[in-house]
């Protein structure tokens, strides 16, 4: 991706506990599972209160009559083959590089004239130490896919080489795509292989949309970024839920709960969730839903070293999951955004849907 993803992107994403449903169990200790879908989960507490979760993607797999927890970590198997240990797409990072084949048709590879040496395995990353004199790869995977960066490890190391994605004809992007993903500055270059899009606008779903990438969907992204990284450029992330098993159900309470990955200080600033319309894969910039109404507003920071490490922002959205519920809405958007959109230290990085950190909404059904 171009230097307009900003600096941040730049820093790794240091891997945490998984999201509930994505790595482990959805619900611990004594309260026992009622309902699943692959985005949600309903959960009954030994009081018999009800819990409903709806995540922004997909954290379960059925498997015939059982359900998995989608699971990112990768893991060698005894042919040498990277894995993934469960996701709905078949990822393998192979010796010449990461091969994904979509559940629905078509597949990416990374384009590479040679082998790669053997990795380092943390979590969903595999590290491919210096590939390119001064550059080490990088590759995540994801739940649509994946995404691999080359990223500058010598600060005296010639210009970035350029990453190639090859795609099946069934997977191919738009010409205007096929351009932005090929965008490179002289410290980084990426490239996300996604799951083609299957209807206009997905529900669940999240993305990013930012002013200086016009024409690149940034829904395989493993993160959501709002606020500014320079005063000019500016981020915001919409978020949609199915919320199919709610309509005309009581709400006791809600909460949204987002991980934030990154953040540009520890300084308090806020960032601000508002409703807006839905959005889909073609949502850019200039084509983004305008928010209609603002419900909440945090300044919880994280995800800047120790003193603010990574970790789960809380925020309450009792009003609004209530109106939803009253109105038996199928789906509902939410916009995040940073309150002041010029101060680069409300630049934030929040796990999205392909991240092993779901963002997620927790329902206390009355």
């Amino acid at each position: 991706m171009a230097a307009a993803l900003g600096a941040a992107l730049l820093i790794a994403t240091a891997p945490g506990a998984a999201t509930p449903g994505a790595g482990a169990d959805p619900i611990a200790g004594e309260e026992r599972i009622e309902a699943r879908t692959d985005s949600s989960t309903t959960s009954v507490a030994p009081d018999g209160a009800r819990t409903l979760t709806l995540y922004a993607g997909p954290v379960q797999l059925q498997r015939g009559a059982e359900w998995q927890p989608v699971d990112l970590t990768l893991v060698a198997g005894a042919d040498g083959v990277v894995r993934p240990v469960a996701i709905a797409h078949d990822l393998a990072l192979t010796p010449t590089g990461p091969v994904v084949h979509f559940a629905h048709g078509g597949s990416a590879a990374l384009d590479r004239p040679a082998g790669l040496p053997a990795p380092r395995l943390e979590g969903n990353r595999a590290t491919y130490p210096q590939v390119h004199p001064g550059y080490d790869l990088v590759v995540e995977a994801t739940r649509a896919g994946f995404v691999a960066s080359l990223r500058r490890v010598d600060p005296a190391a010639a210009p970035v080489p350029q990453l190639v994605l090859r795609r099946s004809a069934e997977a191919a992007p738009d010409p205007a795509d096929r351009r932005a993903l090929t965008e490179t500055e002289s410290a980084f270059s990426r490239v996300v292989a996604a799951a083609p899009p299957t209807e206009a606008f997905p529900v669940p779903f999240d993305t990013t949309v930012q002013t200086t990438v016009r024409h690149t969907d940034l829904s395989g992204e493993p993160d959501l970024r709002v606020g500014t990284y320079d005063g000019t450029a500016v981020a915001r992330s919409v978020l949609t839920w199915d919320l199919g098993q709610l309509a005309g159900r009581p709400v006791a309470a809600a909460a949204l709960r987002v991980h934030q990955d990154w953040s540009s200080s520890c300084a308090a600033r806020a960032w601000e969730v508002w409703t807006s319309p839905p959005a889909g894969p073609a949502t850019r910039w200039a084509t983004q839903p305008a928010a209609d109404r603002r419900w909440a507003t945090s300044t919880q920071t994280l995800g800047h070293g120790a003193a603010c490490a990574p970790g789960w922002a809380e925020v309450d959205l009792t009003e609004l999951v209530r109106s939803w519920a009253a109105a038996g809405a199928t789906s509902g958007t939410v916009q995040l955004r940073a309150a002041d959109e010029t101060d680069p230290l409300g630049w934030k990085r929040f796990a999205s849907a392909e991240s092993p950190h779901v963002p997620h909404l927790v329902i206390t059904l009355g």
